[in-house]
C-alpha cells in the first residue's frame, strides 16, 4: 500500500512538474522583405450656405502629406456666382481654384504635411447654397 502512494505522489509531482514547462519561440526578422503600406482614403459630403463675399471653413480638418491629392465635386446655386473651392493649409492660407459655372469637379496636391481644411469662398453679391464632396 504505501508502495502504491509512493507512486502515486511522485506520478502527482511529475505532472506538476510538466505543466510547467514554456515552449519558447523565436521571430525571425525578415530583412529585404517587401512592406505593405496601406492608404486610407475617405470621403466627407458637406452641405452649406456661404454669405456674400465671405469664406465659409469646414468644421474639422483631414491630415496629409506632401504630394496626397484632394479632389473636390461640388454644385451651387445661384450658378451665376463665381465661388472658389479649397484648401486651407497649416500655414494658415486659402489655396482655392475658382469656378463661375455653378458646378466644380477639381483636384489640389498639397505641397506641405498637416492639417487641412475645406473652405468655400463665395465672390458673389449674394448668400449661395454648396453641396458636394471631397475626397482625401
Amino acid at each position: 500500500m504505501k508502495k502504491n502512494q509512493c507512486l502515486t505522489v511522485i506520478l502527482a509531482l511529475v505532472m506538476m512538474l510538466s505543466c510547467f514547462g514554456v515552449n519558447v519561440s523565436a521571430a525571425e526578422e525578415c530583412l529585404g522583405a517587401e512592406e505593405t503600406i496601406s492608404v486610407v482614403r475617405a470621403t466627407g459630403k458637406f452641405d452649406m450656405e456661404v454669405r456674400a463675399n465671405r469664406t465659409v471653413k469646414a468644421g474639422s480638418s483631414f491630415p496629409l502629406e506632401v504630394g496626397e491629392v484632394v479632389t473636390i465635386k461640388a454644385t451651387y446655386s445661384p450658378f451665376s456666382a463665381s465661388v472658389d473651392f479649397g484648401l486651407i493649409a497649416p500655414d494658415g492660407l486659402f489655396y482655392g481654384l475658382n469656378t463661375t459655372t455653378g458646378s466644380f469637379d477639381r483636384s489640389i496636391e498639397v505641397t506641405q504635411r498637416g492639417h487641412y481644411y475645406l473652405a468655400v469662398r463665395n465672390n458673389s453679391s449674394s448668400v449661395i447654397s454648396v453641396s458636394g464632396y471631397v475626397n482625401y
